[in-house]
Formats: C-alpha cells, sequence, structure tokens
C-alpha cells in the first residue's frame, strides 16, 4: 500500500527538477535527520530506504515530506501514523477515481 501514497504527490513530469537532501529538507521546513527518519521508515517509497552521499529527491518526495510535517505538527499525529493516514488517503482518491469511470461508462 505504500506505493499508493504517491498517487497523491503526482507531478507533471516535464516540471519536475530533483533536490539534494538538505534543499528538500529546507523546502519542506524540517531538518535532514527528520528527512533522513522518513527514508529509513519507508515513507518516501522503498527505494529512497537508505540514503546515499548522491541521493536525489522529486518534487513528489517534497509534497510528501510537508504532509508528514504538517500532520505530525499540526495535529500531532507520530511519523508512521503520517504514513498510513497518506496510504488512506491515496486509497480514497483512488476509489473516487473509479467511482468517476463508473459513472463515466453509465453515462451519469
Amino acid at each position: 500500500m505504500r506505493g499508493k501514497r504517491f498517487l497523491l504527490a503526482r507531478i507533471r513530469e516535464e516540471e519536475e527538477r530533483q533536490l539534494a537532501l538538505g534543499e528538500l529538507a529546507r523546502l519542506a521546513e524540517t531538518t535532514e535527520a527528520m528527512v533522513r527518519e522518513y527514508c529509513e521508515m519507508g515513507l518516501l517509497g522503498e527505494e529512497v530506504r537508505e540514503i546515499g552521499p548522491d541521493i536525489r529527491f522529486d518534487e513528489g518526495a517534497l509534497f510528501l515530506v510537508r504532509r508528514i510535517e504538517q500532520l505530525r505538527i499540526e495535529y500531532g499525529v507520530s511519523a508512521s501514523g503520517a504514513g498510513l493516514v497518506l496510504d488512506l488517503a491515496a486509497r480514497v482518491e483512488e476509489l473516487e477515481q473509479e467511482i468517476r469511470s463508473l459513472r463515466e461508462a453509465l453515462g451519469r
């Protein structure tokens, strides 16, 4: 289910830029240590669990870090809880898209 949260982080590919760890942390208004923790937890995708010196993040990761920080700071949700919230939000979006598709197929 973790991969589903990236549905929420869709950015048009032609506008996407790559961010270094420090830049991602700065733009998300958090610390590099927090971004590393999110990576280790798999919140930014399984492929970035271990951060190397040359790792780059896309703007989808920036969106996710901002959302995790918002849930953590404003609502007191733990980082792992934020992952669950994001997974559920992605699933809701997926189901809403399916409903739209079914309505279109039925002509409503």
